[in-house]
């Protein structure tokens, strides 16, 4: 792969991604590295639950398992079997912002595969009975994730943070909207979304770029932009009071799980709550790990992490408690890391290593690939492409006085939102905590 660090200068080195646009308003990236005979290829749809409304809430999802099963062209999961043939792999996924599809693969088959790409943007067949299948699997996934109690608690965590935006939506979508909404609603949510002017297209690999574009305009081109989707309207109201709720349900070990609200990706204090979190649990030296895993032994495990989404996302606070072991004092043990976050900046050797830790997870990211496709695809849905050789910069300019202004202004009471699993037995008792 390429070397992305300069042995001369130690500085790390830019990729170098071209950028074009088709007339009907596809965007086009290109990285080429010509290290392997292999290429990654992604077609990334701007829309994912954020775009959903209630009574269609999962149609994202569900349209995203639709485009195995079938074109105009090619019968249900005829295109998974052409890719394995071609000895590449495939998969999708779908988020709050975005859904994706990617494959990896020779790149002597460029052409077929963006020949596939073009033609399920364009010409889905939403067979009635594939539709009706499709939407079972969906379902059985839903009640997987109820049964779940580590997935039902995040759900119930955004759904008890945000009161207005979409982003309160699960990805899945809610039951009796699976149950209810129709071939034709997903056929109007596929029109309305999977357009070129909607769409960006990233290959990565051992390709010239003239060629990719010189193909894409073959493919795709032809393909009429749409009408620009719908844009998302609804801010969420600035919180201003704490919110907490308690869940009672079969489990091994206690939970707590919290989330503050933070800005949007492209808000300046995105970088310094980035290493905020490294410092707050990445590692055995990091604050909170140090505090409830190593010295107390109040939680088997604690995480935390900033989101990246599009619009104001949350800083998550994941606490899995040792058997016996108080929700409450836990939390207390997480706060009064936090209260010291904001009284003193951080030293000056944990700024260091929290940073090195984001960049060297940053650098490792993109040993393949499928992994550099996957950080042009992330970084082009938050704001642009150009933030992938922007990130390094932005998390080395992280200061211990820009540490200590985000972890004042965000670590409130009042901007905080808490979600507690007490667990208990089959029959039906809360197991015994420790008081």
């Amino acid at each position: 792969m390429k070397t992305l660090k300069n042995p001369n200068d130690g500085l790390i080195s830019p990729l170098p991604i071209r950028e074009f646009f088709l007339e009907n308003g596809l965007q086009l990236l290109v990285l080429e590295d010509h290290s392997a005979p292999v290429i990654a290829v992604q077609v990334w749809y701007r829309v994912g639950s954020r775009n959903e409304v209630t009574g269609l809430t999962g149609v994202s999802h569900l349209l995203e398992h639709m485009m195995f099963k079938g074109t105009q062209k090619l019968k249900p999961e005829e295109y998974s079997e052409i890719l394995k043939r071609y000895g590449g792999s495939e998969n999708a996924f779908t988020s709050n912002d975005v859904t994706a599809y990617f494959s990896a693969l020779a790149s002597s088959k460029l052409e077929e595969v963006l020949a596939l790409e073009a033609d399920r943007m364009v010409n889905l067949a939403f067979d009635e009975r594939e539709f009706q299948a499709e939407r079972e699997v969906v379902k059985e996934e839903r009640r997987l994730g109820e049964n779940n109690p580590s997935r039902q608690i995040f759900e119930d965590l955004e759904a008890l943070a945000y009161k207005a935006h979409p982003y309160r939506i699960p990805v899945i979508g809610w039951m009796s909207d699976l149950e209810n909404f129709t071939r034709d609603d997903l056929i109007r949510h596929y029109r309305t979304y999977y357009a070129p002017n909607n769409a960006f297209l990233i290959v990565v690999g051992d390709v010239e770029a003239e060629s990719v574009l010189k193909l894409a305009k073959s493919y795709f081109g032809p393909i009429p932009g749409g009408v620009d989707p719908p844009r998302i309207r609804t801010r969420e109201p600035e919180q201003t009071g704490e919110r907490r709720a308690v869940i009672r349900r079969e489990a091994f070990l206690p939970m707590v799980v919290m989330a503050y609200h933070i800005p949007e990706y492209s808000h300046p204090h995105a970088s310094a709550l980035k290493v905020l979190a490294q410092i707050l649990t990445r590692g055995k030296a990091s604050r909170l790990y140090k505090t409830l895993v190593y010295h107390n032994q109040i939680a088997t495990s604690i995480g935390a992490s900033a989101e990246d989404r599009i619009d104001p996302g949350l800083f998550g606070v994941t606490c899995n408690l040792q058997r016996g072991r108080n929700p409450e004092e836990a939390e207390v043990a997480i706060y009064q890391e936090l209260e010291r976050l904001q009284e003193e900046p951080v030293t000056d050797l944990e700024l260091e290593k929290a940073v090195n830790q984001a960049v060297s997870a940053f650098l490792f990211g993109q040993e393949s690939m499928l992994g550099q496709a996957f950080f042009i695809g992330r970084y082009n849905s938050l704001g642009s492409y150009h933030d992938v050789n922007r990130y390094v910069e932005k998390i080395q300019a992280v200061t211990r006085e820009t540490v200590l202004e985000v972890a004042k202004r965000y670590f409130t009471q009042e901007n905080r939102s808490v979600v507690t699993l007490i667990p208990f037995s089959p029959k039906g008792r809360s197991l015994p905590l420790q008081g």
